[in-house]
């Protein structure tokens, strides 16, 4: 028996050991989850310090620079340094004959028809490319970003709604309990109420999944660990007559021609292909260059010294090349490239109605939007002010069931349509600031 005690024990105190052991995992787990509070702009700075893709873009810009340096090194003249020494052994003769030699040359390019300062003018144009290109990457990023960041905070402000129609479906529930058991309602009508109470908690559930997901699409949009701790300062949005205030529409598409990259991207086309045209042009001109070595030389061992003394040179020249015929190679180029250029100016052409476009149309939707958001914001005030009234009623007996219900449903809905027009306008409203070069901060 005491053996059986002394059993019992110890399989206990294991389990107690075990089962202090995940506890101790489990809070070290937790200790070990990053906190973060961000502002929108605490977001776009994270995102653009830490996504990947903007990484590789960056890297494209310093290999761009590199090679504007490499472009602009083709001026300077180049400097080699050679030696040999070699053995010969002919027919019997035992004697090997030793010889070898050493010298330094150097030559540069005077002329080649300006392909030098357009290789250099050209790898600048695809500096500046590059610039751009992440200039259209971190648009794009600021724009889901800021997307996310709405959504996020959209479904935050339907909860705290939604959660307090729940804290009221509850004591309407509640209520019709005590009128069932004290006789004063059917059965039937309390039922009613407790499904609506079962469904309120449902539909904030769903928003509550709602909230998840989208933190979890910022998450990934930032680059940031799923399990980290993320809190969103949420802005001032009680100021949102402010963002209502526009400028005029030829103002912002003048604005967004200006600024936005993909525009400038297809004006860097066409000058780099008018580059390259003249680099090719080039290839008919003459090519002026300069040399010079100084070098010397011994044969066998003997007075080696005095050998490269006397052997010792040195020599200077010019050459002039001209291309005269080439098989029709510079000129089949030339169509290309006039091609290549034609293609860029309808690029050109072709982006700059688009931007026109979309920015018009971008402009369009934040009127409808703040139109739909003053509507909305109204119709909520009103159906809040309804439904408090038919609640109070339900609650001394004035109303039945089925009005109050019809009345919170009302309610419910046009707090959705609310919150949704309310952050579709912000959202809309700071697409159009990205699309004219406007700062998207949304700080206090």
């Amino acid at each position: 028996m005491r053996k059986y005690s002394l059993l019992l024990i110890g399989l206990a105190l294991t389990a107690l050991n075990v089962e202090a052991q995940e506890t101790s995992e489990s809070m070290d787990s937790i200790a070990n989850v990053e906190s973060y509070r961000f502002t929108l702009d605490d977001c776009l700075q994270y995102a653009f310090g830490n996504s990947y893709e903007r990484q590789s873009l960056k890297l494209s810009e310093k290999t761009a620079a590199e090679s504007v340096t490499q472009a602009k090194n083709n001026r300077k003249p180049n400097v080699n340094f050679s030696a040999g020494e070699s053995a010969q052994h002919a027919g019997s003769n035992s004697h090997i004959n030793m010889s070898g030699n050493a010298g330094i040359s150097s030559g540069i390019t005077l002329y080649q028809g300006g392909s030098i300062s357009n290789s250099i003018k050209q790898s600048k144009q695809a500096e500046e490319e590059s610039h751009l290109r992440t200039k259209k990457y971190d648009n794009s990023l600021s724009i889901e970003i800021l997307s996310a960041y709405l959504s996020v905070l959209r479904n935050e402000e339907t909860l705290k709604y939604k959660t307090s129609i729940v804290t009221t479906s509850k004591e309407q529930a509640d209520l019709g309990k005590k009128k069932y058991d004290a006789g004063a309602i059917l059965e039937s009508d309390y039922l009613i109420l407790d499904a609506q109470y079962a469904s309120n908690k449902t539909d904030t559930l769903d928003s509550h999944i709602s909230y998840i997901t989208n933190m979890l699409t910022l998450k990934r949009l930032m680059s940031l660990d799923p399990n980290a701790d993320l809190q969103l300062v949420a802005p001032d949005t009680s100021a949102i007559e402010a963002l209502a205030l526009l400028p005029s529409q030829e103002e912002c598409v003048d604005k967004a021609l200006q600024t936005m990259p993909e525009l400038q991207l297809s004006k860097s086309a066409i000058d780099i292909a008018e580059t390259q045209i003249d680099i090719t042009k080039a290839g008919r001109r003459p090519t002026i260059s300069a040399n010079a070595s100084v070098g010397t030389s011994h044969r066998d061992f003997d007075n080696i010294g005095r050998q490269f003394g006397d052997n010792f040179n040195q020599q200077v020249g010019l050459s002039l090349s001209l291309p005269i015929y080439d098989r029709g190679q510079t000129k089949s180029k030339l169509v290309q490239n006039r091609i290549a250029k034609q293609q860029a100016e309808v690029e050109y052409a072709q982006n700059e109605l688009s931007i026109k476009q979309t920015v018009i149309q971008q402009y369009q939707n934040v009127k409808l939007a703040y139109e739909r958001y003053k509507m909305t914001q109204q119709r909520c005030k009103a159906y809040a002010e309804v439904f408090n009234v038919y609640n109070a009623k339900f609650n001394v007996g004035m109303v039945v069931i089925t009005d109050m219900l019809q009345r919170q449903d009302n309610y419910i809905s046009a707090i959705n349509e609310y919150v949704q027009a309310k952050y579709a306008f912000i959202l809309n409203r700071k697409i159009l600031d990205v699309y004219t070069g406007e700062s998207i901060s949304m700080e206090n």
